[in-house]
């Protein structure tokens, strides 16, 4: 008697173990998948300094298969990595924001990066700059690259409620009991 109510105990464990399993649910959240962040506060290349803080929150609900894996409000903070003031010859400013990572709605970690690195602003004052040097060196040789100097590049302006593009940096399985 005593083996089998020793078997019916263990039976009830591993019977329990694989019905706790049977409950814990995976989602994998692939690489690339796309989030939009908002600005909760403005910058501006003109007062950014590297080393700042950044405010932003998830825009919309993130699903993937029909199932919420980042709720829209999130919190999620970034700091500043790199500040370049607008320069002479028509360089716009530039700002870069390193993203921590963000939680999800398993409690997990994500980490995101803006969906289109690298990208910098352009305008109208930096293709007139580049016209003026190339034609002011034409017409005028070194004297007209002077032109050039004269026209300033765009700040890089950010307001409260704009929208970063981002996206997951790596596929991610989460976990929920």
């Amino acid at each position: 008697m005593k083996i089998a109510s020793k078997f019916i105990a263990l039976l009830i464990l591993v019977l329990a173990a694989v019905s706790a399993s049977a409950r814990i649910e995976r989602i994998t959240v692939p690489k690339g998948t796309e989030v939009s962040l908002v600005f909760n506060q403005a910058l501006s290349s003109k007062t950014a300094k590297v080393g700042e803080s950044v405010a932003l929150h998830v825009k919309n609900d993130v699903k993937i298969s029909g199932v919420t894996v980042l709720a829209a409000d999130t919190k999620v903070t970034g700091v500043l990595s790199q500040v370049d003031k607008r320069k002479r010859y028509g360089v716009n400013a530039k700002m870069r924001i390193a993203l921590n990572p963000v939680k999800s709605v398993y409690g997990e970690m994500i980490n995101l990066e803006p969906l289109s690195k690298g990208n910098k602003l352009s305008g109208k004052k930096t293709s007139q700059a580049a016209g003026a040097t190339v034609g002011g060196a034409i017409i005028l040789g070194p004297v007209g690259l002077a032109g050039g100097y004269f026209i300033h590049g765009k700040a890089a302006e950010v307001k409260v409620g704009d929208v970063l593009l981002t996206e997951v940096a790596q596929t991610v399985t989460l976990e929920r009991k």
